[in-house]
């Protein structure tokens, strides 16, 4: 183990997603955005990892960023499920848990098409 990370207590572990999120809100995608993976934090314009909230489509950065992702969540509550540009994986503020559902799988196909620029291999 990085003996840097082990110090700052940043040790990874497996992480299984649940299905059954009762926060999954009923999202409106527009496919016609192909720009949305460029999209820049909305508070301090990084690019580098960034997350959109599922429920109003706000673009903000990591926790391992500046936590503007975080700060939104604490802001608005009901605003508790986001998509991850770097890994298109979705996590709730409120299970505070990666949660997996059919529901999401397009707007992550659509992300996945904007990051690749081609559809997903199935």
């Amino acid at each position: 183990m990085n003996e840097s990370l082990a110090s700052q207590g940043l040790v990874g572990f497996a992480v299984e997603p649940i299905t059954n999120c009762p926060h999954i809100p009923d999202y409106q995608i527009n496919e016609k955005k192909p720009d949305l993976y460029h999209k820049p934090c909305l508070a301090c314009g990084d690019t580098k990892e960034n997350w959109q909230c599922l429920h109003c489509n706000s673009v903000y950065c990591s926790r391992y960023c500046q936590g503007h992702m975080k700060q939104h969540v604490q802001n608005v509550p009901e605003h508790s499920v986001c998509i991850s540009y770097s890994d298109l994986s979705v996590w709730c503020y409120k299970c505070d848990n990666y949660i997996t559902h059919n529901d999401l799988e397009p707007i992550k196909r659509i992300l996945y098409v904007s990051k690749f620029g081609q559809e997903p291999h199935q």
